[in-house]
């Protein structure tokens, strides 16, 4: 299965879009540990050489998670976050617009292109989340606004939660909903990490509305002063 880049023409930016001519090798070499220019190795798995000053954009279709070189084999929900967020400093270090900046217009216009994409995509994987609607996405079944669940008691449980924390008047007041949420939480990541391993999509999708809505009432009591 291939977990690709999400983004609409209308979300990319100029510098996305076009095609430099300096810089069109790279499409046809994918994701390498060497410079397809001057062949030395490269800092990351991304196309930006500090040896001979190259940048090239990465295509559109490039999954997350080869981006951050995580095993193909492997669950795509299951992500070690410490590794991911090790990753995305040392590919921002190499592809910062700003060490781009004496390099030539073009360039830098690359490197802008190339580490919005990587910060699209860490942000994306770094939360369960924003990671799980992107698996599902790309396995074909979609979370969508009009999904709906049918488990009734479940949805008055999350409507009891949601005014318990609008009428609060302190954090401390909701905390007991905090911590109640938070195992529900982890209850259902659980479950999900083990229907994603077993590709069980329409399950994944249940499981994906079920941890939208608990996500909201977590965001909602943290939000709380």
């Amino acid at each position: 299965m291939s977990f690709r880049l999400a983004l609409s023409t209308r979300q990319l930016s100029f510098a996305q879009r076009i095609s430099l001519s300096s810089f069109k090798a790279f499409s046809t070499h994918g994701l390498t540990r060497n410079c397809p220019s001057c062949s030395n190795p490269l800092p990351t798995s991304l196309p930006a050489c500090s040896n001979c000053w190259n940048i090239w954009n990465i295509p559109a279709n490039t999954p997350y998670h080869d981006i951050f070189a995580f095993p193909k084999d492997s669950n795509p929900f299951v992500i070690d976050t410490a590794l991911l967020k090790q990753r995305f400093r040392q590919m921002q270090a190499a592809c910062h617009p700003d060490n781009w900046a004496s390099k030539g217009q073009d360039k830098q216009d690359a490197a802008q292109a190339l580490s919005s994409a990587v910060n699209h995509a860490y942000q994306t994987l770094l939360q369960p989340m924003p990671r799980i609607e992107y698996i599902l996405s790309a396995s074909g079944s979609p979370l969508e606004e009009t999904d709906k669940l049918e488990d009734n008691e479940f949805l008055m449980n999350i409507m009891m939660a949601r005014e318990e924390i609008e009428t609060a008047e302190t954090r401390e007041e909701v905390e007991p909903v905090i911590q109640e949420n938070q195992a529900l939480i982890d209850k259902i990541l659980s479950e999900i990490e083990s229907l994603v391993e077993r590709k069980r999509w329409p399950e994944v999708k249940e499981a994906g509305i079920r941890l939208k809505y608990l996500d909201s009432i977590r965001k909602a009591a943290m939000e709380k002063s």
